[in-house]
């Protein structure tokens, strides 16, 4: 557990800074965002549920730039000064950042800032903790576990869903997910990492041409078109991609749960990546679990409802900034 007994936990996701839809880059937005926090009483936690930068779209200083607004409010707001933030696909290269920092650093290496490596000895660089904006944001991969009024809590960006989608369009490497997944009993959430890297990393690197960024969203759109209008997904509707509802999502979430975190079934299962926010039960084995998605703050065309966040209290609370409010019991 990272915490346990919080009265009250406040979940955002998929911000994208970096895409020039990115609601949270306009400063109205923002201060109608902090004023409805304010209103709340004390948050115990803030969690940032992944895509918080798209690094797939633009490079980290411009990603960074665009958050500014959005990350200066919440350093002067008056509510948790540790945020936790669980990195998602697009922004994923935080972790391997940070995992590179900590080598680094258990070697005794020091980075002056100017292309230079001082040898110290026993110096040893803590890993995942960021400021920004007199803000620590505290990294977290690939999930966090926390314990919300006597409830467990399981947090995690949702990209992982995508390792159990038997929809056509995923192409990118659910075929090989699903051929290891098949060939192995023990299988673990870091093996599917290591099958995703590559691309991710990739798509960081490219992020800073943008002649590259645009033909690879091109061939992203042409795919999830063609995968609409042919129709293939599977029998259950399911396909984690943007725009899916909660419920085309429970076969994987109940894949997910039940194969690679058998030993802890959480009372909530929280996560983002596919923009839409909602609610679903399912069953996973004897327990029951509610999903909730926390939506996105990313305002295009393929999403009706940009601008959404969860609370969880005594139950989970669905907000649409400024418009409408629905609740479920956990």
């Amino acid at each position: 557990m990272s915490g346990t007994g919080f009265r009250r936990v406040v979940v955002l996701s998929d911000f994208h800074f970096g895409d020039d839809g990115a609601l949270l880059a306009r400063e109205d937005v923002v201060e109608g965002l902090i004023a409805e926090l304010r209103t709340l009483g004390d948050i115990d936690k803030l969690v940032l549920l992944g895509d918080v930068w798209d690094l797939w779209r633009t490079g980290l200083t411009s990603a960074v730039r665009a958050g500014t607004p959005f990350f200066r409010a919440l350093a002067s707001w008056d509510g948790p000064r540790e945020v936790i933030l669980v990195a998602g696909n697009h922004d994923y290269h935080l972790k391997t950042f940070s995992e590179e920092r900590r080598r680094r650093g258990e070697l005794g290496w020091e980075e002056t800032g100017d292309d230079i490596i001082v040898l110290t000895g026993d110096r040893v660089v803590e890993v995942g903790t960021r400021r920004v904006e007199g803000l620590t944001l505290r990294l977290r991969y690939p999930l966090v576990c926390l314990e919300v009024r006597g409830k467990t809590v399981l947090l995690m960006h949702g990209h992982h869903l995508d390792f159990f989608s038997r929809s056509f369009w995923w192409a990118k490497t659910s075929w090989l997910a699903r051929w290891v997944l098949g060939a192995s009993g023990g299988i673990t959430i870091s093996d599917l990492d290591r099958l995703n890297k590559p691309f991710f990393e990739f798509l960081t690197v490219t992020a800073h041409v943008p002649e590259l960024v645009a033909r690879e969203y091109r061939f992203y759109y042409l795919l999830r078109s063609l995968a609409k209008l042919l129709r293939f997904e599977s029998g259950k509707g399911a396909s984690p991609r943007r725009y899916t509802t909660v419920e085309q999502n429970i076969g994987e979430a109940v894949d997910l749960l039940g194969k690679l975190l058998p030993g802890y079934i959480p009372d909530l299962f929280v996560f983002g990546h596919t923009h839409r926010a909602g609610f679903s039960r399912v069953r996973v084995g004897e327990r029951g679990v509610l999903l909730a998605n926390s939506g996105c703050w990313l305002d295009d065309s393929g999403n009706e409802a940009g601008g959404t966040y969860l609370v969880i209290e005594d139950g989970v609370r669905l907000r649409h900034l400024g418009e409408w409010e629905a609740s479920m019991e956990i």
